[in-house]
């Protein structure tokens, strides 16, 4: 297909850079709960860039001479494959709704993925027609980092600000309407963000805040080593900084990880390239040092790291319990192989996994009597019920496995996870020094998944690098 020129609609050029800036980094502060301040923001941005990248591809009638190269064509057919394992595991799941809706926090139900999917093919068809240009959606991802890296710093101070129409207000849960039999937790938002949680940035969790920091990061990295410019490394600096103060480790680890393995690959292949490799890194001891010194002066306790225990219960300590939430998944895989339990599949097994009347019998409820047996509830609750017939509510199980892989595996089954472990292969096999931004962001979110996992604050970035890493070569000429 022969390239046109950039089209000449600064409308449609400024819609799309503001969808993309709103998938990313957009907040409603006057919404209700998760769903309406956090989670409904990024998908009416993922939805809006849909339907103008389309419409844009319409009125400039750009798709007739579009073709799709193999790599292109075997991702394609992988995320579809996804799509119906996952449709298929909803169908199928023991709690068919919460399959299409995902976990309130999170929003990584069926709807999310069918929405995601068609956002990552949006990505890939603004830019081979032409429609969105490189420089654009650099330009939109770049405003996103240092408007997430901004939001971090006044939260590091005052853990109450989470820029909703209720910051600086704790939560306060009434009984009566008459307000007179009220209950105030002094340890969270009146959002609903715990203190521990904090700083959030523009996210629901610290968590999330670190995933989205070192993706953005990794794209900036990315655009430095093409390009060194000053103000990248600059921007990559802010970022760097602001995910330091998530104090989250699998956020430090997409980052540094990923260009650690990158600076190995330069060594060898590249070794003309590993003096901006070296300035990143440099930046980050600059970084680390100013957050520690920071936290000298009380701004924020700096997170140690102690030395790791060889027994199981230290090393789960370490790993925030994610050890034994690895365990729980591994037995609970069996249980349904190949299509899973449908989305936000481990709230849905875990309980199932559970030894109640076994090793795990310290937390039935003292009222019951042993041997109890696992009861689903409506909603998503669990309920034990001994001998007598007496059936108490079972102890809330986590919602996530808190690894990506694992979660994926339990949620759409071999079948599922294979066709997205698929579509991320061939994406990464497209990868290009012109696309290096990308390859990155998907490496680092690979190994943010190993403790963290999918949500619509982070994998929306990894969708699409996913769609602008089958773009063909002829894009990025000149980006």
């Amino acid at each position: 297909m022969r390239l046109k020129p950039l089209p000449s609609r600064p409308l449609l050029g400024g819609v799309l850079f503001f969808a993309l800036v709103f998938a990313f980094a957009g907040i409603n502060p006057w919404g209700g709960g998760h769903e309406g301040v956090w989670n409904a923001p990024r998908e009416g941005g993922m939805a809006l860039f849909a339907l103008a990248a389309l419409a844009g591809v319409l009125l400039e009638r750009r798709g007739r001479g579009l073709s799709v190269g193999g790599g292109a064509l075997l991702a394609l057919l992988a995320s579809a494959g996804f799509l119906l394992a996952g449709a298929a595991s909803t169908l199928l799941s023991p709690q068919p709704i919460w399959s299409w809706t995902g976990y309130p926090s999170v929003g990584d139900g069926l709807r999310f993925w069918a929405l995601g999917v068609a956002f990552a093919w949006a990505v890939f068809l603004a830019l081979e027609t032409r429609v969105l240009s490189p420089r654009g959606l650099f330009g939109a991802l770049l405003l996103a980092l240092g408007l997430h890296a901004l939001a971090v710093f006044p939260q590091v101070v005052d853990w109450k600000l989470d820029y909703t129409q209720t910051q600086g207000q704790t939560y306060v849960r009434c009984f009566d309407r008459e307000r007179t039999d009220c209950y105030e937790n002094p340890n969270a938002t009146a959002s609903g963000i715990y203190r521990g949680q904090m700083p959030i940035g523009l996210t629901s969790h610290r968590g999330h805040a670190a995933g989205v920091l070192a993706l953005l990061g990794l794209v900036a990295a990315g655009l430095y080593l093409r390009s060194p410019r000053p103000g990248l490394l600059l921007l990559f600096g802010l970022g760097a900084l602001a995910l330091w103060f998530t104090q989250t480790r699998g956020g430090w680890l997409a980052l540094w990880g990923t260009l650690a393995l990158l600076a190995l690959g330069l060594t060898w292949k590249r070794p003309g390239r590993l003096r901006p490799a070296l300035a990143l890194f440099l930046v980050g001891a600059l970084s680390y040092g100013l957050y520690l010194a920071l936290g000298q002066m009380g701004v924020q306790e700096p997170r140690r790291f102690p030395e790791l225990g060889a027994s199981f219960a230290e090393a789960n300590a370490y790993s925030s319990g994610r050890l034994e939430l690895w365990r729980k998944a591994l037995a609970a895989l069996p249980l349904r192989p190949w299509l899973g339990w449908g989305f936000d599949g481990y709230a849905r097994a875990s309980p199932h996994a559970v030894d109640w009347n076994g090793e795990d019998r310290r937390f039935v409820p003292a009222a019951l009597s042993l041997p109890v047996r696992l009861v689903q509830g409506e909603d998503r609750l669990f309920y034990l019920e001994d001998p007598t017939g007496l059936r108490l509510l079972a102890p809330a199980p986590y919602a996530k496995a808190h690894n990506l892989f694992l979660d994926l595996l339990l949620s759409v089954g071999v079948l599922g996870g294979a066709a997205y472990l698929l579509w991320l292969g061939a994406a990464l096999r497209q990868a290009s020094w012109a696309k290096l931004p990308f390859a990155l962001a998907v490496a680092g979110y690979l190994l943010y998944g190993l403790t963290w996992y999918d949500s619509v604050h982070v994998t929306p970035l990894a969708l699409l690098a996913l769609g602008a890493l089958v773009t063909r070569e002829e894009v990025w000429r000149g980006a």
